[in-house]
């Protein structure tokens, strides 16, 4: 299981940092459970501060019934109007108070807007249940309407001290053999990001439970047998499902020579990642399916077993996933510095990566001073090394 969902806070007072920030959303929900109407929250602040892990804890805190909706369902007035007017009149189970989640409310706004602003803050307006939305840039333009009619509750990054004490509660649960000094900098590295330190932490150990001996033997069980018992004898015990997914993923291939074979094996997987979306943090009960599906049903899809030799691969995702996430994790606070600059959100301030490439070459201590970048940020943008940064700003 993907240690973001295993460690997700079950309370509001797990929830990392801001404290006085979740305190006041404590005294909103409570107010709205004890029959008075509030306006709906708009909770704003970088990625990996808990935004929409907000909305869940409160479900799960306060036995709520919680509707989610991503902002890119939600495209024009026509489609806001359908799907939040229908969940106006749809009742809910057992009385219980309804929680509308709507997510992403950037995605809205850096589309060409179709009505769809103005119909999300009429409905916030009038609903008559909590609402929560959330956004990365809160001042967005085209997000101007919908502030007007939100109380704003903006979540600051995580100080490094708190991401350090959970990656090291992680690591001692597990009984992960990695260094004090790795924990330490995946939580500098992190930028406040929560969700991207803890996958850094587990894309370092992605199956730890499991020495490598034992990880290619069950996948070499998997892979070449055709007997149901076998393979979920050789999934007893404490398996890590996602991590033999990838494994089950990247070695078809190398197990299944017919295209038939093949084909029929990545059928049955992708049917399994179907049942894994629909789980949705509550369903737990289809993981059983998911998990005969990548396992025994992939082995049931050859047409006999293969009896030649086959050298298993480490999964390609995991050996990049680390890399990948220290990036994206870099073009997020490289993107909120220039966002807050230039006044638009951080994808949009992306764009204009290659004009601040250039204007770096010859002002470089300018170009650190104004966005706020460390020498780390510049030698991304610049594409060069921290060496080179310093040097040039010796030579400025």
């Amino acid at each position: 299981m993907l240690y973001t969902v295993k460690y997700a806070p079950k309370k509001l007072d797990d929830i990392l940092g801001n404290k006085e920030k979740i305190d006041y959303i404590r005294t909103w929900i409570l107010n709205w459970l004890s029959g008075k109407k509030r306006k709906p929250l708009l909770i704003w602040g970088p990625s990996g501060t808990g935004k929409t892990g907000i909305a869940y804890v409160l479900k799960q805190e306060f036995n709520l019934d919680l509707l989610e909706m991503n902002a890119s369902e939600l495209r024009n007035k026509n489609r806001v109007e359908r799907i939040l007017g229908g969940s106006l009149l749809a009742s809910t189970l057992f009385g219980t108070t309804r929680l509308l989640l709507i997510d992403d409310i950037d995605i809205l706004a850096g589309r060409k807007d179709s009505g769809g602003s103005a119909a999300i803050k009429n409905f916030a307006r009038d609903a008559s249940y909590p609402v929560i939305i959330t956004a990365t840039d809160l001042w967005d333009k085209k997000l101007a309407a919908i502030r007007g009619e939100c109380d704003k509750v903006e979540l600051k990054r995580i100080n490094k001290l708190s991401i350090r004490k959970l990656l090291e509660h992680i690591t001692d649960t597990e009984k992960l053999d990695i260094s004090k000094e790795r924990v330490d900098a995946i939580a500098d590295n992190s930028s406040g990001d929560v969700r991207a330190a803890l996958n850094d932490l587990q894309s370092l150990m992605p199956s730890q439970r499991l020495r490598e001996k034992d990880i290619f033997q069950i996948i070499r069980t998997i892979l070449k047998s055709d007997n149901y018992a076998e393979v979920k004898e050789a999934l007893s015990g404490n398996i890590d499902y996602d991590s033999i997914k990838l494994w089950v993923d990247e070695n078809i291939p190398n197990e299944y020579k017919t295209s038939e074979d093949i084909a029929a094996a990545y059928n049955s997987l992708s049917k399994a990642d179907i049942f894994d979306g629909r789980i949705a943090h509550q369903y737990w009960k289809l993981l059983k399916y998911s998990i005969d599906l990548a396992t025994f049903g992939v082995a049931a899809a050859k047409k006999g077993v293969y009896r030649h030799f086959t050298t298993y691969t480490f999964p390609s995702y995991l050996r990049n996933m680390s890399s990948t996430m220290s990036r994206m994790a870099m073009m997020k606070s490289i993107g909120l510095k220039m966002g807050s600059k230039l006044h638009t959100n951080r994808r949009d301030a992306l764009e204009y990566l290659p004009l601040i490439k250039e204007l770096g070459k010859d002002h470089t201590e300018l170009m650190m001073e104004f966005y706020e970048f460390d020498e780390e940020e510049l030698a991304f943008v610049m594409d060069t090394s921290v060496s080179k940064i310093k040097t040039k700003k010796v030579k400025d």
